[in-house]
């Protein structure tokens, strides 16, 4: 993976196999606050499902504001690696630092002070069907369609809405049409989310009730 400064000053990485960036390279430290934290108006002590975890930056952000659960979907453990030695300026990164260790040791649960963070290791849609709880907030942060198109599927966000609770919101970078069409399909109310980095919006989408 190649190492990459975004125009915020913080570090995302290249990935050589898929052919992406992680993250925006206008800022991932203001890609995480702007486009999950603040677009779906975060309140702390409810339960996140972080799809895609990566460097854990969205994770971070939530935590930044207060304890919360967090079930942190993942399946490369290279990108988990490269977080123990990442500095990134959030108050709550050496939690996710922490975390991460653990798992990579064979822990999967972290809990320090009303933080609960869970590692869902492997293909996250079909891990999505084996989660027990529902989600208040999800963190939808894949590759771009255009590079797994597998990942923005009506089906899958179908299984994603099934684990979600009453009124609960979705975040996502992306504004394809496609991917607006299927979180309609699937039975989400479709949103624009704030322009941050790019000309575009972002995407929030709310379970209809």
């Amino acid at each position: 993976m190649e190492k990459v400064i975004t125009q915020d000053g913080s570090v995302t990485y290249y990935n050589e196999q898929v052919h992406d960036y992680y993250h925006s390279k206008s800022g991932a430290r203001q890609e995480a606050i702007e486009k999950h934290v603040r677009a779906l108006d975060l309140q702390p002590g409810k339960i996140i499902f972080d799809m895609c975890f990566g460097l854990g930056y969205n994770s971070a952000a939530a935590l930044d504001l207060g304890p919360s659960t967090i079930f942190c979907f993942e399946n490369d453990k290279e990108i988990l690696k490269k977080i123990l030695v990442t500095d990134a300026d959030f108050k709550s990164y050496m939690h996710i630092k922490n975390f991460v260790k653990g798992f990579l040791e064979g822990i999967n649960i972290y809990e320090n002070n009303g933080i609960r963070l869970i590692m869902i290791f492997g293909d996250c849609r079909d891990k999505i069907k084996e989660i027990d709880k529902k989600a208040d907030y999800v963190f939808f942060d894949p590759f771009s369609p255009e590079k797994v198109p597998e990942m923005w599927t009506e089906s899958f966000f179908r299984d994603i809405k099934d684990k979600m609770n009453k009124n609960g919101k979705l975040s996502t970078y992306s504004y394809a049409r496609s991917v607006k069409e299927n979180l309609s399909k699937a039975g989400f109310a479709v949103e624009d989310g704030p322009v941050v980095g790019r000309r575009s919006p972002s995407t929030i989408a709310v379970l209809k009730v």
